[in-house]
Protein backbone atom coordinates (compact mmCIF):
# COMPACT_ATOMS: atom_id res chain seq x y z
CA UNK A 1 0.00 0.00 0.00
CA UNK A 2 2.90 2.59 0.56
CA UNK A 3 4.73 1.49 -2.78
CA UNK A 4 1.07 2.94 -4.24
CA UNK A 5 0.95 5.83 -2.56
CA UNK A 6 4.24 7.09 -3.13
CA UNK A 7 3.55 6.61 -6.83
CA UNK A 8 0.54 8.17 -7.32
CA UNK A 9 2.41 11.37 -5.51
CA UNK A 10 5.04 11.26 -7.46
CA UNK A 11 3.15 11.20 -10.91
CA UNK A 12 0.96 13.81 -9.66
CA UNK A 13 4.00 16.09 -9.20
CA UNK A 14 5.56 14.92 -12.69
CA UNK A 15 1.79 16.15 -13.84
CA UNK A 16 2.55 19.88 -12.25
CA UNK A 17 5.59 19.99 -14.41
CA UNK A 18 3.56 19.87 -17.63
CA UNK A 19 1.47 21.22 -20.34
CA UNK A 20 -2.02 20.43 -21.14
CA UNK A 21 -0.85 19.19 -24.69
CA UNK A 22 1.79 16.57 -22.63
CA UNK A 23 4.64 18.77 -23.29
CA UNK A 24 7.14 20.09 -20.37
CA UNK A 25 6.30 23.28 -19.21
CA UNK A 26 9.93 23.56 -18.40
CA UNK A 27 11.23 22.45 -21.74
CA UNK A 28 10.88 24.31 -25.87
CA UNK A 29 8.83 22.12 -27.28
CA UNK A 30 7.69 24.06 -30.76
CA UNK A 31 8.48 26.82 -32.96
CA UNK A 32 5.54 28.76 -34.56
CA UNK A 33 6.04 31.66 -37.56
CA UNK A 34 3.16 34.11 -35.75
CA UNK A 35 4.22 37.26 -38.11
CA UNK A 36 4.61 37.63 -41.77
CA UNK A 37 5.40 41.04 -43.82
CA UNK A 38 4.98 38.76 -47.37
CA UNK A 39 3.48 41.15 -49.68
CA UNK A 40 0.91 38.42 -51.32
CA UNK A 41 -2.03 37.64 -48.02
CA UNK A 42 -1.69 33.80 -49.52
CA UNK A 43 2.16 33.62 -48.66
CA UNK A 44 1.22 35.46 -45.06
CA UNK A 45 -1.27 33.32 -44.20
CA UNK A 46 0.55 30.02 -45.20
CA UNK A 47 3.54 31.41 -43.71
CA UNK A 48 1.43 31.54 -40.27
CA UNK A 49 0.24 27.94 -40.67
CA UNK A 50 3.46 26.93 -40.23
CA UNK A 51 4.80 25.00 -36.87
CA UNK A 52 7.65 22.43 -36.07
CA UNK A 53 7.91 19.95 -32.88
CA UNK A 54 10.88 19.49 -31.52
CA UNK A 55 11.73 15.92 -31.50
CA UNK A 56 12.00 13.85 -28.06
CA UNK A 57 10.98 16.09 -25.08
CA UNK A 58 12.39 19.39 -26.53
CA UNK A 59 15.31 21.82 -25.46
CA UNK A 60 16.17 22.94 -21.91
CA UNK A 61 18.56 25.37 -23.76
CA UNK A 62 16.93 28.45 -25.03
CA UNK A 63 19.78 29.07 -27.26
CA UNK A 64 19.71 25.42 -28.71
CA UNK A 65 16.00 26.10 -29.04
CA UNK A 66 16.48 29.35 -31.07
CA UNK A 67 19.39 27.65 -33.73
CA UNK A 68 16.62 24.71 -34.03
CA UNK A 69 14.25 26.96 -34.71
CA UNK A 70 15.99 29.78 -37.04
CA UNK A 71 17.18 26.36 -38.95
CA UNK A 72 13.71 25.26 -39.20
CA UNK A 73 12.35 28.86 -40.91
CA UNK A 74 15.52 29.20 -43.01
CA UNK A 75 14.96 25.89 -44.87
CA UNK A 76 11.66 26.48 -44.78
CA UNK A 77 12.13 30.14 -46.38
CA UNK A 78 14.46 28.87 -49.18
CA UNK A 79 12.42 25.95 -50.43
CA UNK A 80 9.22 28.14 -50.12
CA UNK A 81 10.02 31.53 -51.41
CA UNK A 82 12.89 32.84 -54.53
CA UNK A 83 12.83 36.45 -52.37
CA UNK A 84 13.16 36.86 -48.50
CA UNK A 85 10.38 38.46 -46.66
CA UNK A 86 10.75 39.47 -42.90
CA UNK A 87 8.48 36.63 -40.58
CA UNK A 88 8.19 36.48 -36.52
CA UNK A 89 8.47 33.55 -34.69
CA UNK A 90 7.62 32.44 -31.45
CA UNK A 91 9.65 29.28 -29.23
CA UNK A 92 6.61 27.63 -27.22
CA UNK A 93 6.31 24.89 -24.28
CA UNK A 94 4.02 23.40 -25.93
CA UNK A 95 3.26 21.75 -29.17
CA UNK A 96 2.21 23.08 -32.46
CA UNK A 97 -1.78 23.26 -32.05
Amino acid sequence: MKKLLILSFALALSACDSNDDGSSKSTYSSCQIIGSDASDAGDRSHDLAQCWNASGDGYKDLNEAIQWCEQKISTYMFDTYTTVHSITYAIKSTYCP
